[in-house]
């Protein structure tokens, strides 16, 4: 009886100066990729130097001002059976990738993709109110495809996408995202002014009612609902700057209309 043929995976990430973990990133994959392919907004930093220690195949495209718009172009130029998306900032477990060659292996029918546990860290923490059980990650190549614009999920052109079963601690892709509150503030505030296309987009408009609870229900859902209380002071900071960051994105919104509504001031 013939052996049957071993699926092949390919790891995708876009980078931007993406130095900072991007070796560990690397040493984490190194091993279980069948490919690591790097997709550059032609970085300044060590990021190329580093993905060259590596063997990456590295290709390159035009600086946006996030990654999304470069994830379909970076996708298409995987060439094995199944893409694995990370970011320069994420890990892969053993425990993980462990999961990850038996899925591929064994597909259940009609599935294309698997939604994947994500870890978040801050201040060497791991944040139970940053966790995420179900980040679509993982597809057979060509089967999945990125829309519209920042924190968008990827869709599936064809076939079902289901979550990671049964969870186990250590399967779940571990994101360092949060090296320094200082880094957190700039990205609040680039990412929403990214929000405002999407706002626009949906038709999304101000209300006073909203800028007052949503960002309160964001604190309660962080920190009472999804434990974050329970990660002591680190907790209450990450939790209090995630309402900030829904309080801003509103605020913003109200100045958006508000300037287009009165295009004669000075400002």
């Amino acid at each position: 009886m013939e052996e049957k043929k071993r699926a092949t995976i390919s790891v995708v990430i876009n980078t931007l100066n993406a130095e900072r973990i991007f070796e560990q990133c690397l040493e984490s994959i190194k091993n279980d990729a069948d490919e690591i392919i790097v997709c550059d907004m032609h970085s300044e930093d060590r990021t190329i130097e580093i993905a060259q220690k590596y063997g990456c195949k590295i290709v390159y495209h035009e600086r946006c001002r996030c990654a999304e718009p470069a994830r379909n172009f970076a996708d298409s130029q995987a060439t094995m059976d199944w893409t694995l998306v990370l970011d320069a900032d994420e890990l892969v477990t053993p425990e993980l990738w462990d999961y990850l060659h038996n899925f591929a292996n064994n597909p259940p029918k009609d599935v294309v993709a698997l939604e994947i546990p994500r870890e978040t860290y801050a201040l060497g923490k791991k944040l139970r109110s940053m966790y995420q059980s179900k980040l679509r990650r993982f597809w057979k190549t060509g089967s999945c495809e990125w829309k519209g614009h920042v924190h968008n999920i990827p869709e599936t052109l064809y076939g079902k996408s289901v979550p990671l079963l049964p969870r186990k601690e250590g399967v779940a892709i571990q994101h360092y995202h949060i090296d320094s509150l200082q880094s957190y503030l700039e990205k609040m505030n680039r990412y929403t002014d990214l929000e405002m296309e999407r706002f626009k987009e949906k038709k999304k408009h101000f209300s006073v009612c909203r800028l007052i609870f949503r960002p309160l229900y964001e604190f309660f859902k962080f920190y009472i609902l999804k434990g974050g209380f329970l990660d002591g002071v680190t907790g209450f900071i990450i939790c209090f700057m995630n309402m900030q960051y829904k309080f801003i994105q509103l605020a913003k919104l109200y100045e958006m209309e508000y300037k287009e509504k009165n295009p004669d001031l000075v400002y």
